[in-house]
């Protein structure tokens, strides 16, 4: 299981490519959900799956969205790992 954790500014885009990218990588989402402040959104998703390159896959595709900022990626043992710093 690997947890994703989307910054933007743009939570329907981002949220939409999440959901578009994980249908077409054959991905089950275990849970999914998001937390707006006043300039930033959160998405976290829950991925039910055990292999890393198949999310490294998708969080590139993910990634490529202009309005993501950043994407953080937790394994099982819950150590954060950055993988995604993208600027506007």
């Amino acid at each position: 299981m690997f947890l994703l954790e989307l910054q933007t500014n743009d939570m329907h885009a981002a949220l939409g490519r999440l959901l578009d990218q994980t249908r077409v990588a054959g991905l089950r989402l275990a849970a999914v959900s998001a937390r707006a402040d006043a300039s930033e959104c959160r998405i976290s998703a829950s991925i039910d799956i055990d292999d890393r390159d198949i999310i490294d896959r998708l969080v590139r595709r993910v990634g490529a969205l202009f309005c993501i900022d950043a994407i953080e990626v937790r394994g099982e043992c819950q150590c954060p790992t950055r993988t995604s710093q993208m600027t506007p």
